[in-house]
């Protein structure tokens, strides 16, 4: 049953949650302006999200059983720091660069929404958004692309081509979350791959979902207010 129970999670997921936003993108008009309100759909996928996390977390898609370690408190609070920092330094880097290369490619000014309701959804939306990305291609896809290749290849005594497997994993999870991010130019989607590679790294230091999204959450906020204030 865990068998198909895989392969159904894992073709949804890289179907409808990863490979349609990266075609969805080239269908879409660009705009400079970024009104920051989020769809339904942003909290039908954070629902679907939850339901993928607690499912493995429970054993019934990955042949082991998920378990997230305490760690000692010095370790969450210095990961956090650390990745966010590295975060918020990427950005302006990547925003300079495309500054001084006359990029004009990604958003350049944010609308946010008017009324409580509107910002409640804002709020909400960052948040559901966040962790939408932090359990689809930190937790899920790393992890299942390291099964599947694992299983295909059938061979877990040697450890260099397990090596190599975890890491072909590890760079096709992290390209799949780049991809989305095209819309923002060039220059956007390195910053993709650098706050990829960052978050993954805090996720398995910390054996916890929970940092990195937090930590995502915060700069997805940060970005979008420095946005709205330099607009």
């Amino acid at each position: 049953m865990k068998k198909y129970t895989f392969w159904i999670v894992f073709l949804y997921v890289l179907l409808f949650l990863v490979i349609a936003p990266i075609v969805f993108q080239f269908f879409v008009e660009r705009n400079d302006k970024f009104v920051a309100s989020y769809p339904f759909s942003t909290f039908f996928l954070g629902g679907i999200a939850f339901l993928i996390y607690i499912s493995a977390l429970k054993g019934k898609i990955f042949e082991e059983k998920v378990l997230s370690e305490r760690q000692p408190f010095f370790l969450y609070s210095s990961n956090t720091l650390v990745a966010f920092g590295t975060l918020c330094l990427s950005s302006v880097i990547f925003e300079l660069i495309a500054f001084f290369a006359g990029s004009k490619a990604g958003l350049h000014s944010v609308v946010f929404p008017a009324g409580f309701l509107g910002k409640v959804d804002f709020v909400f939306g960052v948040i559901f958004a966040a962790f939408f990305e932090e359990v689809i291609y930190r937790f899920y896809l790393p992890r299942a692309l390291k099964e599947l290749l694992f299983k295909v290849r059938k061979n877990p005594q040697n450890e260099k081509i397990n090596l190599r497997l975890s890491l072909i994993a590890e760079t096709a999870s992290l390209i799949l979350f780049a991809l989305p991010h095209l819309y923002l130019g060039f220059f956007g989607f390195l910053n993709a791959l650098v706050c990829g590679v960052v978050l993954r790294v805090c996720m398995v230091k910390t054996k916890t979902i929970w940092i990195s999204f937090a930590v995502h959450g915060l700069y997805n906020f940060l970005s979008l207010a420095v946005m709205a204030a330099i607009a």
